[in-house]
Order: structure tokens, then sequence, then C-alpha cells
């Protein structure tokens, strides 16, 4: 052994580790071959060990010559002998890695994505290479591979009786999941997200719902309506209807009445601007009293302040009871069920026709507004990353990423206004990419703008010389969700970049030392107990606060722990990752039912991407514990009595949650129908016996949820000539009574009192898998920004 050792560290160089593309991929595949079956255990050899979401067979991109050619014949007949088992897992040791092609020209399939995709393991391995060859590696637990040092030193870890275990210091090497739809030149890239890596490991999810379907004839029926209800209901009235170029007076016109604006005003200052802060309150309320009392005088109305008001009250709109509203508006500009959406979309126009050229701190006040608008509302998802990076540079032209202590010609009041926006911003980026999963645009050695003090907004005006002394983090005040998250902001930019990555090169120690930092700013999280007397405004404002920065420093817990745990029942090392993805993401359901029980708005509040990642982490985690052949570590929530019952009714709740958030947005039909497909796959994994039933409360949420959003709108006139279609009827099967299925999300709609801001008062087709989008589900937005 040690000759052939010796002998590949010859033919790769003493002091080049990396493993060099040519003739060395076919004399290490002969080795391997006759080592594997010469072996004692020649079932733990296995050539493609990787199911990566690299390769849908919509893209056909030639294979790259000089990593090595590969037959056809070679690759098939791998693909029939050694089918290769989902692992996102490359070798610890940097082994050479083994191309495999396919010549078979892409076909034109109504959804290649979910063939591909949730296919057999061959799919893997069948596939004309998007990428080189150097991503898809042996994996690194088997006795097939050479001997080699990696470039820290340490002997490779090779599967076998006598052998040492794998050293959290060895260097790690995956290639993680992504997802590509798409042909040639168009093409769509979502990146290694945490959904990635969860969704390819529920390989049987596709056979599932076409059980579903085929067992579900009454959806055959509801087709046509379902597929309206997927592409939303707003399609085409007000987001495909034209209108004339907004001005001062058409957006001043399209306001409510005082009444209507006060309550919406107090939902976004205490459900948004009490986390990422945009404006300046006592200032912002200042100029709500003079535009009041201006606003029969269009001269005298500044446009660039309507635009941020009604975008304010875009935020707030799905906090606010509708009906409610509607009663309190006694303006001449009746309130719809997409005022809001029209309100972002006019804005959003002046806003493009302004072309500002050196943006004020006003203007990045408008293009945060806008982005927050957006995702509340789910518009343009898939625009997001963009848009952050985007402002991300105009800031940067603008100075905002250099401290403004370096500037003597900005005043004291506005250096701190742009440091909150700075860090907004991040803020902002960082939560996009994670939800994408695509790198960060700045890393925290990209600036040095020092971060706002934790003070409250009534200690700053804009006459101020002098900064007054900051207050402890102990101290709850306008800005100390924004004072405390900073802290981790580094650390989380960091992870975020490693773990989406085209290639995750670390060791697993380094991840260990993430986990440990970020446990630290968790626990750093002050308490802010409740005060005597404490209104119900500031009550809430503490709960919210508290309850965000746990889930999304939570968040990055999930985003550096979940490749890893996956693999767990490979590799023991990885242990600690799936205690952890099991333990955050348990907390962030939790976290979800507790505000769910106290009122709405905090319940909209909290969901986030996060909430998605976490829901499918312990669906994963119950599905895969069922396996016979799953660690003791993966099977714990079976062994436990009562466990998996919990988890399932904290999984629920949270369905229920989103449910109530995605009737709310312009999309979100998929999301909720293939959240409800994991779900019961869970089920049906963890009690086989009520698999059927579990099948039906997927279809009978299909429907339910189709049917409550036709209903809504039942006197809308954006439903068109086709109105209700078939739910108008009473031949729509209603929800089963005694399924088990938690009931629709009811909650208690009361509004928050005004006065504490200070605001003066006054058939052939598919029809259920057709209804999913399968590339897009890793755009699901909320409004937890």
């Amino acid at each position: 052994m040690m000759d052939v050792q010796q002998q590949e560290q010859q033919a790769l160089g003493a002091s080049d580790p990396e493993p060099q593309p040519g003739h060395r991929v076919r004399k290490r595949r002969r080795r391997t071959v006759a080592r594997c079956e010469s072996s004692k255990t020649p079932t733990y050899c296995t050539y493609e060990k990787e199911f990566l979401w690299q390769q849908p067979n919509t893209v056909v991109t030639p294979a790259v010559p000089e990593r090595g050619p590969t037959t056809v014949a070679q690759a098939s007949h791998l693909a029939r002998t050694h089918p290769a088992p989902d692992s996102a897992l490359s070798s610890l040791t940097r082994s050479q890695p083994t191309t495999s092609s396919d010549t078979r020209p892409a076909l034109e399939k109504r959804d290649h994505f979910l063939e591909t995709v949730l296919g057999c393991p061959k799919a893997a391995v069948n596939q004309e290479p998007y990428l080189t060859t150097d991503l898809l590696q042996h994996s690194k637990y088997h006795n097939h591979h050479v001997a080699s040092v990696n470039q820290h030193g340490m002997p490779p870890y090779r599967y076998g009786d006598d052998e040492d275990p794998a050293s959290p210091s060895q260097q790690l090497g995956i290639s993680p999941r992504i997802m590509m739809r798409g042909k040639e030149t168009k093409t769509r890239f979502n990146g290694s997200g945490i959904f990635a890596n969860l969704i390819a490991q529920f390989p049987d999810i596709k056979s599932f719902a076409e059980e579903i379907r085929v067992a579900s004839p009454q959806l055959s029926a509801l087709r046509p309506d379902l597929a309206r209800v997927k592409r939303g209901l707003w399609k085409r009235k007000p987001l495909n209807t034209p209108f004339p170029e907004p001005t001062t007076l058409s957006l001043t016109q399209m306001l409510p009445s005082r009444r209507v604006v006060d309550d919406l005003v107090v939902l976004y200052l205490t459900y948004y601007e009490a986390t990422h802060r945009v404006l300046h309150v006592p200032s912002f309320l200042k100029e709500l009293d003079e535009f009041w009392a201006q606003r029969d005088n269009p001269d005298f109305v500044s446009p660039h302040f309507v635009v941020q008001l009604l975008l304010v009250l875009a935020c707030a709109w799905n906090l606010a009871d509708f009906e409610t509203l509607q009663i309190k508006n006694d303006n001449e500009s009746n309130l719809t069920c997409y005022t809001a959406i029209e309100w972002v979309l006019h804005t959003e126009r002046w806003i493009e026709n302004s072309h500002v050229k050196r943006p004020d701190i006003t203007a990045f006040r408008l293009y945060i507004l806008l982005m927050i608008a957006k995702n509340a509302h789910g518009m343009k998802r898939s625009k997001a990353w963009l848009d952050t990076g985007t402002l991300i540079k105009q800031a940067m032209l603008a100075g905002y990423h250099r401290d403004p202590s370096l500037y003597t010609k900005i005043s004291t009041f506005n250096k701190e206004m742009r440091r909150r926006i700075w860090t907004t911003i991040l803020e902002l980026d960082l939560e996009v990419s994670l939800e994408r999963g695509m790198p960060p645009s700045l890393q925290y050695a990209d600036y040095d703008t020092a971060p706002a003090l934790n003070l409250n907004d009534n200690e700053l005006t804009e006459t101020i010389d002098e900064l007054p002394s900051e207050r402890p983090l102990s101290e709850m005040t306008d800005t100390s969700f924004q004072s405390v998250l900073r802290e981790s902001l580094a650390l989380r930019l960091k992870a975020c970049k490693l773990m989406h990555s085209p290639r995750i090169s670390c060791r697993y120690e380094e991840i260990l030392h993430m986990d440990w930092e970020l446990n630290r700013y968790l626990s750093k999280i002050p308490s802010w107990t409740a005060s005597e007397g404490e209104d119900l405004q500031t009550q809430h404002k503490r709960i919210l606060i508290k309850s965000l920065l746990q889930t999304k420093i939570g968040h990055s817990l999930l985003s550096i722990h979940t490749p890893f745990a996956i693999e767990t029942q490979k590799e023991p090392l990885f242990a600690q990752s799936s205690r952890t993805r099991l333990e955050v993401a348990t907390m962030i359901l939790s976290t979800q039912r507790r505000l769910h029980e106290i009122s709405r708005q905090l319940s909209l509040s909290i969901l986030g991407n996060w909430t998605v990642q976490a829901y499918c982490s312990v669906c994963q985690l119950l599905h895969a514990g069922t396996n016979s052949q799953a660690s003791s570590l993966m099977s714990l929530p079976q062994t436990l009595p009562g466990m998996p019952e919990s988890l399932i009714t904290s999984v629920e709740m949270t369905l229920t949650c989103l449910e109530a958030h995605l009737l709310l947005v312009v999309k979100g039909a998929k999301e909720y129908f293939f959240m409800s497909t994991i779900l019961a796959l869970a089920k049906a994994r963890l009690w086989p016996s009520q698999a059927n039933v579990y099948k039906q409360e997927v279809v009978d949420r299909v429907i339910f949820f189709a049917q409550t959003l036709f209903t809504r709108h039942a006197n809308c006139d954006h439903l068109g000539d086709l109105g209700m279609g078939s739910f108008k009827t009473n031949q729509v099967p209603v929800l089963n009574p005694d399924s088990g299925m938690a009931q629709p999300f009811v909650p208690n709609m009361n509004m928050l009192q005004t006065t504490d801001f200070g605001i003066t008062p006054s058939g052939e087709l598919d029809p259920f898998l057709d209804a999913f989008d399968w590339g897009d589900l890793t755009g699901i937005t909320f409004e937890g920004y």
C-alpha cells in the first residue's frame, strides 16, 4: 500500500496536492475497479456518489475535453452496475473526479426539471456534464481511493474496519447542489441554498404526488381554476393593466382617508421599522402632519414624501383587516383587494421615471421601501437579488460604505442616518442571498462604516452637533434590533459566501467554530423583560425583535449545517450538524407557533424563508429517519416517545401560518401545494397504514386553498368573465373534519391603536403536478424583512 501511495505522490508532485487532469483519470479508474471488486467489502464501492442539482437534462453543454475523456459506453456501464445514492459529498483528499456523459438530445417535455431532479439516482450519472468534471468526485468514505496527503498535511480517511475515523481537521470538498432549468443560453439558476440541499432528499416525492393525482380525479375538473390560482388571481388586473404615467396629483389622489393612513402607519412602525431602520420616525411624523395641512394644494406637496407614504402603507397592508379599513375609509378613493399592489406599481413607475443621478438619503429610503413592499406582496421575486446588489453599488457610489466621519461636510444627524441605511441595505442583501442560494454582494472587509448607535429616535435631531452617549444593549431602544444583529453580521456574511460557493472547501472544524460563534451571539441576545404598564405596541415590538434576532442567527446556523447534516448517515463526523439542524429548525417552528398564538400581525411578521427551510428540514429528518439504514442520530425523532407527533404538530401549525400569508400575496399556490405534499409524504413514511388518509389531506388542502382564495375575491372584477369558475358551484369537495388537519388560521384581527406614535387621530394534462412550478420553488419570499 505504501508503494502505491508513493507512486501516486510522485505522479502528483509533492508541492501540488491538487489532482491533475489527463491520463490519471483512466489510470485511477483501472486500479479502483480492480481493488473494489477484489476487496472484502465490495458493497462499499460507489463510482458516482453525488446527486447534484447541477445538470437538469434541459441544459445541454459540451463537455470540457481537457478534463479527461470518458466514453458513453463506460458511463453507461457505471450507471447500470453502480447506481448512485444521493450524496453531495466529495473527497476529503481531493481524489480524482470521474466524468460521465450522455449524448441523448434534450427532449421537449412539459416538466424536464421534475423528471431530472426528482427522478431515479442515475440522473446524476447519465448527464451531459453541465459543470466541469472536477465537481463530480467519488465518495471519500470507500476503500477504493488511493491515499494521498492533502494541503493541510492530513492523511486521508479510507473506509475500513481498522481505519481511524475521519478528523475534523481534514480538508473537505463539497460540490453543493444547485437548481438550474431552461436550455441553451436561456436558463434560470438557483444556488446551493438550504432548500436545494433538502428537496433532493425526497426522491420519492414525484411518485407520491403522482399517486395522489391518480387517486383524485376531481382535480381534473378543477384544473383550469387551479391553473389560475397557480398563476395568481391578480395576473390580469392590476399586474398587466396599463396605467398613465404617475404624477404628484395622481399619487396623492390614490391615498385613502386619514384614519386608514394612520392605522397602516402604526402597523408599519410597529412591525417593520422596529427591525430594519429606514426612517427617522419623528421627522417622518412631522412631515406627515405637514402633508395633511397642504394636501389640497398639490404645488406645495413633496412628491417624494407622497411616494414614501404610499410605500409605507403598502408594506403594512397585509397586516391590517381589509374590512376594517373599508369601514374607516371615507375618502373618494375606493379600497379594493389590490389597492396596495397598485400603490407599489405606481410608485415603482414614478421612481423609475425620476432618473436620479446622485441619490440622497430620501432616494435610498424609497429604494429600500420599494423592495420591502414588493417582497411583502410577493412581486418580482426573481429580481430581488439583482435589486439588492444594485442598491449596494448605488450606496457605494454615494460613499455609504465608508464611514461618514471621514467627511466633514455631512452633518452629525445625517452621518448617523447614513450608518443606519447602510446596515439595512447589507441585511436585505444577505437575506435575499440566503434565500436564493447566492453569495452576498459584500464582505466585512469591503466597508468600514461604523455601526449606528443604540439610541432612540427622539434623542436625535437635525440640529445636533454631537451625538449623545450610546445606551447599553440591555436597554431596548428604537435601534436595538439593528444594534444587536450587527455584531454577528461579519460572521453571517462569511458563512453565506462559504456555503454558496461553487465548492465548499474548508475543514469541518471551521464549521464547528462558526457554530460556536453563532451560538455565542444567540446567547448574548438581551432578555428585555416587559416593563410595568407596557402598551400593546411596545410589547409586540419587544417580542418581535427578540424572536427575529434568534431566527435570523438561526438561519445562518441552518445554512452552515444542512449540507453536512444530510450526510450524517454516511459520515458520523457530521453528527453535530445533524443535532444542531434539528435544534435550530425546532426553535424556528416553535417561535412561529408561539407568535401565531399571540397575534396575526406577529405571526405574519416572523415568517420568512427560514420558516420554509426549517419546515423542510424537520420533514426531511422525519422522512429519512424511517429508513432502516438510518443512523441512530437520524432516527432519534422516531425513537423518543411522542417526538414525531410533536414535530408533526409544529409543522402543521407552520403550514397553517404559511397558508395565511400565501393567500395574501400575488402568487403562492404552488408553494403551498408543494409544502402540503412534503408534509403528507413525511407522515406517510412515519405511519404507512394511514398513507391514503394523508394523500387525501393534500387534495383537501389544495381544494380548500383555492376555494378560500376564490371566495375572498368572489365580488372582485379582476377575476374576469370566468369569475369563480368551478368553485361557484356546490360540487367542490370540502374539508373532511375527521382528517386531523389543522383548521384554517382565524387569528385575532384587532387593530392596534394609533396614538402611541404621536399621530394626530382621524383533464388531459396533469392537474396536480402542473400546479407546481418546480423551478421556482426557491423563490419563496415573505414579509420577514
